[in-house]
């Protein structure tokens, strides 16, 4: 496997103070009433417009995507952190000759903003996020796959979700499963991750 498609969220980076502030600013300004803490953090991996098809009433879908954005990209993403050893694992990586890419359902825009102020756009060949009718994860990854022709048992996404894994699945590559994330330990287990790392650099030793 040479080709990696990295999820960002809860992957790459410490996003969940930023993701949880945003949602709960957005719930407010709608007036509707902002779940649980735990509820939340399911909130994050998959797109925007899912969560809120399932949370708001359907006339406040849009205003509510629109909100998020609009915090999000003032405030939240601010609050967004490279985990411990990323850096030197994307480092490694590139040298070792890995063609890297971010595959993820956060919006493509955003995406790129922050990997470039986390200092880590530089490792990756793409970035690829939520775009107008591409948002889910297999979706996502097939993009990569077709604007790089890159055979199936040539790749791997490497995620912290379900949503990761499934994707990957559905596009019949090599999936990773990461337990520094989001997802609770045994959701990841039930989608049988190829396996489950519980470090960055651990990733360097299942890849030789």
């Amino acid at each position: 496997m040479k080709y990696l498609c990295f999820d960002l969220d809860g992957t790459l980076v410490d996003s969940a103070e930023g993701i949880e502030t945003t949602f709960l600013h957005t719930f407010k300004q709608l007036g509707v009433p902002a779940p649980d803490k735990e509820t939340l953090r399911t909130f994050i991996g998959p797109p925007l417009e899912v969560t809120f098809a399932n949370h708001v009433p359907k006339e406040l879908q849009s205003k509510a995507v629109e909100l998020y954005r609009t915090y999000y990209k003032e405030t939240g993403q601010q609050q967004t952190y490279l985990y411990p050893s990323i850096k030197e694992l994307l480092h490694q990586l590139k040298g070792l000759g890995y063609h890297l890419f971010i595959t993820t359902s956060k919006n493509q825009e955003v995406s790129h903003e922050i990997a470039h102020s986390l200092g880590i756009s530089d490792y990756f060949e793409g970035i690829y996020g939520s775009i107008p009718g591409s948002m889910h994860k297999a979706d996502i990854i097939q993009r990569v796959m077709t604007d790089y022709q890159i055979p199936p048992a040539e790749a791997c996404i490497i995620g912290d979700t379900k949503f990761d894994i499934i994707g990957g699945k559905n596009i019949g590559i090599h999936t990773i499963a990461v337990s520094w994330g989001f997802a609770p330990l045994d959701q990841l287990k039930e989608e049988t991750p190829d396996i489950i790392i519980d470090s960055p650099l651990d990733l360097l030793s299942h890849l030789s």
